[in-house]
């Protein structure tokens, strides 16, 4: 019988409960008691200030719930990089944000989710560590014009075969998007951004399945509301809310960003595991693309994040444009040729390329754009060697780092 105990101590995990001696510190308790240890402790930074566990729960409902959450930086600096669960009785809007922006793992509303308790904390702890689910990318260019929305709209309509339908577009290149110019989605009463975050406190899977457009592809589609009054809704907070709501439906959140520096940009690229910079053979739009890179490392973006689409490609002066490409000293992860009448007859006819050219170069690149995102390939970077810079272009792409 030692022997049993022990064995069966040494894959047992502890579970830290903060919150009232009640109802559902018994029956949490009761639901994880296969795999965990919980202990108790009051809702004061006193008592848990030297603990170590496996997985924390807060409870965070009722009127108390707002203060709750405050408590998240104290107890991560506690118990340092543990995940984090709120235990909550109602989806109320205040205790989402401030929970969210506090950086919770993921909620376990009561009494619902209690018989797939265990499940949840399992999905929630796979997409933490950068599994198959939940990956942001941004397109983005300082410069606009240059085919940022063709390139992610055609990337994810690729990434929706390759998954089954679970990623999703986002438009933010406000106020503005062109991106249902492009994939014509079905003709239904479709949720936008904004019609989404007054609904949030509501999103469940059901409905997000059935209020979020579809293209025919299979590829979801959240646009730009045609009212502009409606974008003061669409704030850096509320994104961001957006964002961490949608990883966790979706396998892939492609998100068609600004020509700027915005909170709102800011917001996506803050969120997002790779941010492909888009750029075309100009020097104005090359120089966007170094400021655009060099501003996002003095944000702190890992070089990792950080690619290049080199977009319109053509043949008429290669070799400066090889020289150019040198001296920006940005890893190019994709050429595509300039083939005007191609993305032209597909825009005119309201299809995307897989389906106007499917054998065409162009989509070919966007098959490959789209491969790089998956696991196994999203870390990786083609090996480039770069030329030491010289002249004039060097200074006019030089980093002011």
């Amino acid at each position: 019988m030692p022997q049993i105990n022990t064995a069966q101590s040494d894959v047992r995990k502890t579970a830290i409960y903060i919150g009232a001696d009640g109802e559902n510190s018994i029956r949490i308790t009761q639901a994880l008691s296969l795999l965990y240890d919980v202990n108790r402790e009051e809702p004061g930074p006193v008592s848990w200030q030297s603990t170590s566990a496996d997985l924390v729960l807060l409870e965070a409902v009722g009127k108390d719930g707002i203060n709750a959450v405050s408590l998240i930086p104290a107890i991560r600096d506690a118990v340092g990089p543990v995940p984090i669960f709120a235990i909550i009785d109602n989806r109320d809007g205040d205790i989402l944000f401030a929970a969210i922006k506090r950086g919770i793992q993921g909620f376990i509303e009561m009494p619902t989710d209690l018989p797939n308790i265990l499940s949840i904390i399992h999905e929630e702890r796979q997409r933490s560590h950068g599994t198959f689910s939940g990956k942001i990318c941004s397109f983005f260019s300082l410069k606009g014009g240059v085919g940022t929305t063709t390139i992610s709209v055609n990337v994810a309509e690729q990434l929706a075969f390759y998954t089954g339908g679970s990623t999703i577009l986002l438009d933010l290149h406000m106020p503005l998007g062109d991106t249902s110019l492009y994939i014509n989605p079905e003709k239904q009463a479709r949720y936008t951004i904004n019609d989404f975050i007054l609904n949030i406190n509501n999103m469940d899977d059901d409905l997000i399945d059935s209020s979020i457009a579809r293209h025919e592809s299979g590829l979801r589609y959240l646009g730009l509301p045609q009212n502009l009054a409606e974008l003061e809704n669409v704030t850096d907070v509320n994104i961001k809310m957006v964002l961490t709501l949608l990883r966790h439906h979706y396998n892939y959140v492609i998100i068609d960003c600004a020509s700027d520096f915005s909170p709102i940009t800011l917001a996506c690229l803050d969120e997002s595991s790779t941010i492909m910079l888009v750029s075309e053979p100009s020097l104005s739009s090359m120089r966007a693309a170094r400021v655009a890179y060099d501003t996002c490392r003095q944000l702190g973006y890992a070089a990792e994040r950080l690619k290049l689409i080199f977009n319109r490609k053509t043949s008429q002066g290669a070799e400066f444009i090889s020289e150019l490409l040198d001296a920006l000293g940005i890893p190019v992860v994709a050429e595509i040729e300039n083939n005007y009448l191609i993305f032209l007859g597909a825009l005119q006819k309201g299809k995307l390329l897989e389906e106007f050219a499917p054998e065409s170069i162009a989509n070919m690149e966007m098959r490959k754009i789209a491969a790089m995102l998956l696991p196994g390939n999203v870390e990786h970077d083609p090996a480039i060697s770069f030329k030491k810079k010289t002249g004039w272009l060097a200074t006019l792409f030089g980093s002011k780092s």
